[in-house]
């Protein structure tokens, strides 16, 4: 999917905000503004395209100090809207900094 065309749904409010992310804002402090900041700001860092899904990876600020990452899964299975599927603040253990690119697994 072209991240573009994800924006312009975005930027035009053509878009569903699923239960989870809800779950995900409340609990790690960022709410629907700061997740539309992100996938305007943000590129594509994985493409899931069997499920029709991609992951972009966005900064968006929370406060006038305090700049995040922020994760956000689109999912583009309905040509009318984009359904923001889940957004989180990517866990350090898993992504590297900048989190764009998921850490290799230790064996």
């Amino acid at each position: 999917m072209d991240i573009e065309i994800i924006r312009e749904k975005v930027r035009a409010g053509n878009y569903v905000l699923k239960s989870h992310v809800a779950l995900h804002a409340l609990k790690e402090g960022f709410d629907r503004e700061h997740i539309v900041e992100a996938i305007l700001e943000g590129t594509i860092i994985e493409e899931y395209t069997d499920e029709k899904r991609s992951l972009i990876c966005g900064k968006t600020t929370l406060s006038w100090n305090v700049t995040i990452y922020l994760h956000a899964v689109c999912e583009y299975v309905n040509p009318m809207y984009i359904e923001i599927i889940t957004a989180y603040l990517p866990d350090e253990s898993l992504w590297e900094n900048p989190p764009f690119k998921r850490r290799k697994r230790k064996k």
